[in-house]
């Protein structure tokens, strides 16, 4: 009876002792691949900066030639703006009335 319970109680330490060892293998490991993990963000950073301009270009393009089958369509309406809105001589009155 009593040898099981100190089976048990070995037992426990030693998953204790693996648990321990095995967190700090995870964080020998994290450590040592931080640097590269860091080095390859900034070679993506710099790979982002130089295509910047390539992309602003590319969406300015897209956008132009997206929009240019609706070119027709805004110039009817800024058409009709200025025919509704085109001041043909009228004389400028005041909106107030007197209501007696």
């Amino acid at each position: 009876m009593i040898s099981l319970l100190v089976l048990g109680a070995l037992g426990f330490c030693a998953l204790i002792v693996i648990g321990v060892l095995g967190a700090v293998m995870g964080f020998v490991g994290f450590a040592i691949s931080l640097p590269f993990r860091i080095l390859g963000w900034t070679l993506k950073l710099i790979g982002l900066l130089i295509a910047l301009p390539f992309i602003l270009i590319g969406g300015l393009v897209g956008v132009v030639f997206g929009l240019l089958p609706f070119a027709p369509f805004a110039l009817l309406g800024w058409l009709a703006w200025w025919l509704f809105h085109h001041d043909r001589g009228k004389v400028e009155r005041s909106h107030a009335s007197v209501v007696s």
